[in-house]
């Protein structure tokens, strides 16, 4: 395989990852990382083929001088028929967006604590997210230092090996994208505000939210069953077209645990759940639109298991990687709906809850889940805690509801 140079295989690295490749007299490395540039493209695109683009950021390390002497930005973009170079010049200056601004700022500022001498390793993982610290955390680590026992109690965690730096970033990381993530279920109008920030240009909710999803998928933690879970492909094409083209499957997010894939379907906060209606004998009829996204990931699973099975050796992800995860009766998680689809006078609130829990416990397979419930189950893997009539409140996880 080529450097990093060769644009033919720009696609085959990991992003977000730094690679070291020291030079051939020992005097210096060159640290390289990838990162993904796609904000200022639409989330909404044509299947099969979305434009991506990449940023490739080259720093040259002198060991005898200890420092960064020479930075390098080139920028491809993958067309069609592969990954070109985007040639910058006087008329035509390498452009960032604020989201790729932020991920290279945070880059700079690890390259200059990383002890970068000392890196033995050919590749590290160096982002949970792009997000600098947050101040909160920076406040806590500071009023630890400041006690007059703060630096020895720092150095006995960090050598203890329980917790390293980069875990404090990813913490603060995390606690600011779930600030984001309640002002998008709570605050109609943030919606637009995120769009600006992300440079999104797509009109639909639910892309949004498969963007904040794509961004953070650290929220879907151990899954809901208490594996972990880690995105294997975004908007993943799960079937073949028909004969004209028509009807691609696509599902949102192809997961995998360790060994199996799950498949995860995101819907809108503002998706119902029941019609007004009440059906007799204590019951609320369910809405189309939930029947419908029920329909749909039964469909996708039946499409997945079926490629699955018979592509096992050509199922790579955007990463050119060949996915390890094998596909038995997959589990979907279908997130839709918010707590105000329950709304109405208590007796009404009693007969939807009962509903909607007998449904879902007797849907074989599908984890089916509200956006508020996700959101609660992201702030215990922030804090180990989960917010209870507004108030944050201890838990054991033996008590949590997924």
């Amino acid at each position: 395989m080529s450097g990093f140079d060769d644009a033919a295989t720009i696609g085959e690295w990991r992003t977000d990852h730094l690679y070291v490749h020291p030079f051939r007299t020992g005097d210096g490395k060159f640290f390289t990382v990838i990162i993904e540039d796609d904000g200022n493209r639409s989330v909404e695109y044509i299947p099969p083929f979305p434009s991506r683009n990449r940023l490739k950021i080259k720093f040259t390390f002198i060991a005898e001088r200890n420092e960064i002497t020479k930075i390098e930005l080139r920028k491809y973009k993958e067309y069609k028929d592969g990954w070109r170079e985007q040639w910058s010049g006087a008329d035509d200056p390498i452009s960032l967006t604020h989201f790729s601004f932020q991920k290279i700022m945070s880059l700079l500022q690890l390259m200059t604590e990383l002890g970068l001498a000392n890196v033995t390793e050919r590749r590290l993982a160096i982002h949970d997210g792009p997000g600098p610290i947050e101040k909160e955390t920076v406040e806590k680590v500071k009023s630890i230092m400041a006690l007059p026992e703060g630096h020895k109690i720092l150095d006995e965690v960090l050598q203890s090996g329980l917790i390293q730096s980069h875990d404090i970033v990813n913490i603060g990381y995390r606690k600011a994208q779930l600030a984001i993530f309640k002002r998008l279920l709570e605050e109609p109008a943030y919606l637009d505000a995120y769009k600006v920030e992300e440079s999104l240009t797509t009109p639909q909710e639910e892309k949004i939210w498969q963007h904040f999803f794509q961004k953070n998928p650290w929220i879907f933690g151990f899954g809901l069953d208490y594996r972990y879970l880690n995105i294997l492909q975004a908007e993943a094409h799960i079937a073949d077209t028909d004969l004209n083209g028509n009807d691609a499957a696509i599902v949102d997010f192809l997961m995998g645990c360790t060994n199996f894939t799950v498949l995860v379907e995101v819907k809108k906060p503002s998706a119902p759940l029941f019609v007004r209606s009440q059906n007799r004998a204590n019951s609320w009829r369910l809405s189309k639109d939930f029947i419908d996204a029920v329909s749909q990931i039964l469909e996708q699973k039946a499409s997945w298991q079926i490629k699955a099975e018979t592509n096992a050796h050509k199922n790579f992800n955007a990463d050119a990687e060949l996915l390890r995860q094998r596909t038995l009766d997959p589990k979907c998680i279908l997130i839709m709906s918010s707590s105000a689809a329950f709304a109405g006078s208590e007796k009404e609130r009693e007969i939807k809850l009962r509903t909607f829990e007998l449904f879902r416990r007797d849907t074989r397979n599908i984890e089916i889940v509200t956006f508020d419930e996700l959101y609660e189950r992201a702030s215990f893997i922030v804090s180990d805690k989960v917010s209870a009539g507004g108030h944050t409140v201890p838990t054991d996880s033996a008590d949590y509801p997924f």
